[in-house]
């Protein structure tokens, strides 16, 4: 494929993603080797959005990943506009956890929520909501951009939705915030149950 191809590919690909994405990852999913090109590539993006003024930008983010996502002086007056997730009431205590905590291990969440947790992590990462960074034996998680647009937030700032969330998490979620602070009453078995049929 020529320049135009593959330029128009990769936009593609960050618009579809709608997460982070490394220039490594592009490359095995879109099949362009070069890795100094594909970065052209964005580069070449981000320009021709920027310079047309455009409501959208591809920014680099988490140290060496592009998003494409709405600038934040539109993002916050299109906010109500923006599909909601479909979750479930165990899916969204296991983001509100991840959100409250992060950047958090995740064999913490599966601690304190149970086995049940891998798959809400697996659906939350495949919607784009959260991140999932290798570290040593497990992996980290946190907010995306994505996360950030749909609930209403200026930016992907932990700190501002760490402390948006420890509401929410203290106010629906009393039982996580007994398991966080260490108040456990009951047997690890009984809780993983429990966990598990929410």
């Amino acid at each position: 494929m020529g320049l135009l191809e593959d330029k128009a590919l990769v936009e593609a690909a960050l618009f579809v993603s709608g997460r982070p994405l490394s220039v490594k990852e592009l490359s095995r999913a879109l099949g362009i080797r070069s890795l100094d090109y594909l970065e052209k590539l964005i580069e070449l993006i981000a320009a021709e959005y920027a310079e047309r003024k455009s409501a959208v930008e591809v920014v680099r983010v988490l140290g060496d990943k592009y998003v494409m996502q709405i600038k934040q002086e539109y993002s916050q007056r299109v906010i109500q506009l923006m599909p909601r997730p479909d979750l479930r009431t165990g899916e969204l205590k296991t983001l509100a956890l991840i959100a409250y905590l992060q950047p958090i291990e995740q064999s913490k969440v599966v601690k304190l929520r149970g086995s049940q947790a891998y798959e809400h992590i697996r659906k939350l990462r495949e919607m784009g909501l959260i991140y999932a960074e290798p570290y040593e034996r497990t992996k980290v998680l946190g907010t995306t951009p994505k996360f950030a647009e749909l609930y209403g937030f200026p930016e992907n700032d932990p700190m501002l939705i760490k402390e948006a969330f420890k509401r929410v998490v203290h106010a629906e979620y009393s039982d996580l915030v007994d398991r966080i602070e260490g108040r456990e009453t009951k047997e690890p078995e009984s809780e993983v149950e429990t966990s598990e049929r929410q």
